[in-house]
């Protein structure tokens, strides 16, 4: 039976398990989590471009959280079925990117004296100081790291992986 003939016979989903309820409390997620992740964007671009020095990893990290909230609003009055491809390429990139962003250093110094590494893109969740590059690196293993920071990289590589994953149904649908 196909989507079409299934919306059609309510019976039929809620046997399934996707009653009506559940698409609409399913819609409703989507759409407060969209919602809240562009108020939270918009925020913090704003709050980026009105400081002394922008930096380019909150300016990239707010317009990650744009683009995924409106996406997830548009998704909301359908059911989004991704096809294999999708799944899988977005699920790379989520993964890789999450990956990456945990053992990636970003190095600062500062007077030659002191190594200040930080480790996380796009934002740092934990930072270790050294005299030389390889004991700053050490400590920002070792040291306190910010839980908050840390779920935030989470969130931004899933959106990452999910506007891959759109991008590439979109692509295949086109053809």
């Amino acid at each position: 039976m196909t989507d079409a003939e299934q919306d059609g016979y309510p019976a039929v989903d809620s046997r399934n398990g996707f009653g009506p309820g559940r698409r609409t409390l399913l819609a409703a997620a989507r759409v407060l989590a969209g919602g809240g992740s562009i108020l939270l964007g918009l925020y913090l671009g704003s709050m980026n471009a009105t400081a002394y020095e922008a930096e380019w990893n909150v300016s990239v990290f707010s317009g990650v959280l744009i683009v995924g909230g409106t996406t997830l609003i548009a998704q909301a009055r359908q059911r989004p079925r991704a096809s294999r491809a999708g799944w899988i390429a977005g699920a790379a990139v989520g993964a890789v990117g999450l990956l990456a962003s945990i053992v990636t250093p970003v190095q600062e110094t500062c007077c030659d004296a002191v190594w200040v590494v930080s480790l996380g893109l796009p934002l740092p969740w934990t930072t270790g100081h050294g005299d030389t590059w390889s004991q700053a690196v050490g400590e920002a293993w070792r040291g306190t790291w910010d839980p908050v920071s840390a779920i935030a990289n989470a969130i931004f590589w899933a959106y990452a992986g999910m506007l891959v994953a759109v991008v590439i149904d979109l692509i295949r649908r086109a053809k």
